[in-house]
């Protein structure tokens, strides 16, 4: 069975001949699987790191400093995270697509008082070369794990067909995705 938000995310990087890259920590590669689940994909998927670790976003270019101070379950380290990203596909990267890094940090447990209130939330950010930067909050209703992974990716494939939708892209275009 087919799913309709993959395929709408898939055709619209083909659509605008993009490349996809992927930087996740709480989906643990899952919108990487998602995608080269699909046949052809290839040719708009680049490739993708899994950095659930602290010191494997260290390792990508997230600084220390902005882990302490803000935490890895915030804004600033998803934005970090997603212009990173896309630093290393430009590096690497020899064509003339529109690149785009989308990147994840959250936790997907249920919400608990050890969590400080952070489980169920996760932030997506998005760097491309078409836009600036931007993030936005995804707020899980209470799930399982795997299930709350799962609506993590999907909202992300969603972001990536609405950032391909708009011209001028940051999060004032977009609410906190309750799902």
């Amino acid at each position: 069975m087919k799913n309709p938000i993959l395929t709408r995310a898939i055709q619209k990087l083909i659509d605008s001949n993009s490349l996809l890259t992927t930087i996740e920590s709480c989906t643990g590669g899952l919108i990487a699987h998602l995608i080269t689940d699909v046949p052809g994909t290839s040719s708009v998927f680049w490739g993708g790191r899994v950095v659930y670790n602290n010191s494997t976003k260290i390792a990508l270019g997230v600084s220390p400093e902005l882990l302490q101070t803000f935490g890895a379950v915030s804004r600033e380290v998803a934005l970090s995270l997603a212009k990173n990203g896309l630093l290393e596909m430009q590096k690497f990267s020899n064509n003339d697509n529109r690149l785009i890094c989308i990147a994840t940090t959250g936790l997907a447990d249920p919400r608990e008082e050890n969590y400080r209130k952070l489980g169920g939330l996760c932030w997506v950010g998005i760097a491309s070369t078409a836009h600036p930067p931007f993030a936005v909050l995804v707020e899980a209703s209470p799930l399982s794990r795997e299930k709350t992974k799962l609506e993590f990716a999907m909202k992300a494939l969603e972001l990536i067909v609405k950032s391909l939708e708009f011209n001028d892209v940051n999060s004032d275009n977009f609410e906190v995705a309750k799902i």
